[in-house]
């Protein structure tokens, strides 16, 4: 009887997606982030890139964005992230995260998960996903 009154009562309904977000997404996610897309609020600190240094080097990859998602997804580092401007560390990037984080983007800003997944991904929507892996909401707009 309650479940009547609240499905006849409610204006909304929850639902759950189950999306498969591919290794390759991922990456891309990365590289067009790293490259364009998060510039404007994103800085690796001499920590960071350290840490990336150690775990992936330089004669293994060249490009330190896909350092960077190499050194998180093979090498489990965890990778702090601060803020461009004021230098305040603002989150971190490490795989244990991944899927919270990438569910609550799904819950919130499914759009651009799929836009990555269906190959039309472009700076924003990298910039979107890749806020809620560092962070696991959108802040920078």
């Amino acid at each position: 009887m309650q479940l009547k009154t609240y499905l006849k009562d409610s204006t909304k309904m929850k639902i759950n997606v189950t999306i498969d977000v591919s290794r390759e997404v991922l990456e891309n996610i990365f590289v067009t982030a790293l490259e364009g897309g998060s510039n404007y609020w994103c800085k690796f600190s001499d920590e960071a890139v350290a840490i990336v240094n150690k775990t992936i080097p330089r004669t293994e990859c060249s490009a330190f964005s896909e350092r960077v998602f190499k050194a998180i997804y093979d090498g489990k580092a965890t990778i702090p992230i601060h803020d461009a401007e004021d230098g305040e560390l603002i989150g971190e990037l490490s795989k244990d995260t991944f899927q919270e984080r990438l569910q609550i983007c799904a819950n919130q800003a499914l759009w651009a998960i799929q836009e990555e997944r269906d190959e039309r991904g472009d700076a924003a929507s990298s910039d979107v996903v890749f806020q809620y892996l560092t962070m696991g909401e959108f802040v920078y707009g």
